[in-house]
């Protein structure tokens, strides 16, 4: 069984410093990347934050934590619509043979929803 963690999309392009899967999950492609120079197993936008919530905290009309919070509650809202099901079908296969990276393109490595996703995550792939 794999690990699943987190990396910028910057320290990891043209294969550097990560062995194993990479799913990018930021909604928009990161800029200044091109599409060759990361190889990705994955882009399941679907996991990403909405547009109205990272707008909101990258205005900060959300405290670290009640991004976090509602960010859950994205998740968990489309977990049990089913909007999931795909990534997390994908995710859970590759865990099983070797590490998954999340991939994310912003510069605060604490403060980033790939945290939480991670956790959210390693909740969530017991199931199915």
């Amino acid at each position: 069984m794999g690990t699943l963690d987190i990396a910028r999309v910057y320290d990891v392009r043209n294969g550097d410093h990560v062995a194993g899967a990479r799913f990018l999950v930021d909604r928009l492609w990161p800029r200044g990347v091109s599409k060759d120079s990361l190889p990705l197993s994955g882009w399941p936008k679907e996991l990403a934050p909405s547009a109205q919530l990272r707008k909101d905290f990258h205005g900060d009309a959300l405290s670290w934590t009640q991004f976090g919070d509602a960010y859950r509650s994205e998740l968990d809202q489309r977990h049990a619509d089913g909007e999931l099901d795909d990534a997390l079908t994908d995710i859970r296969d590759e865990l099983k043979h070797r590490d998954v990276h999340l991939l994310f393109a912003g510069k605060d490595t604490e403060h980033t929803h790939a945290r939480v996703l991670r956790d959210w995550l390693g909740e969530h792939m017991q199931e199915g």
